[in-house]
């Protein structure tokens, strides 16, 4: 029986595909959902969050997502994404200025409360994706 299976994650800007994965990990709506092979047919929307996957080997992998959805079938997944950003790509100075700017914005009562959230949500998803390199 085969216990790994392909993935896709397409964004409106990038398509990059895994193979050989044996367990991933997505930020579902109401919690996280860990997925491994022959997993039941599915269609999840995601939320804000972090993307772990693991390899064949081993060899594990942080993203981290904006929200969109995963298409899971029996022997692929594919995440259709908003963002998809790797823990080695970001910046954490540019992550700290950002989770800054939206907690400032949290507390101006002439700003949209639930843009601000979804700021300092995606920003604190950006620095704890940066910890992983740690």
């Amino acid at each position: 029986m085969d216990k790994v299976f392909q993935l896709d994650i397409i964004t409106p800007i990038n398509l990059k595909s895994f193979q050989d994965i044996s367990y991933l990990r997505i930020p579902g709506l109401d919690g996280l959902l860990g997925i491994q092979a022959k997993h039941a047919n599915s269609i999840i929307a995601l939320n804000i969050g972090e993307i772990k996957i693991i390899g064949n080997d081993g060899a594990t992998s942080y993203f981290g997502t904006n929200g969109g959805f995963a298409d899971i079938k029996f022997e692929s997944i594919q995440l259709l994404l908003e963002t998809f950003e790797s823990s080695k790509d970001l910046n954490k100075k540019r992550a700290e200025e950002a989770l800054a700017r939206a907690q400032k914005r949290i507390h101006d009562k002439n700003k949209d409360l639930k843009r601000a959230n979804e700021s300092l949500q995606r920003a604190q998803n950006r620095l704890k994706i940066i910890s992983r390199l740690s």
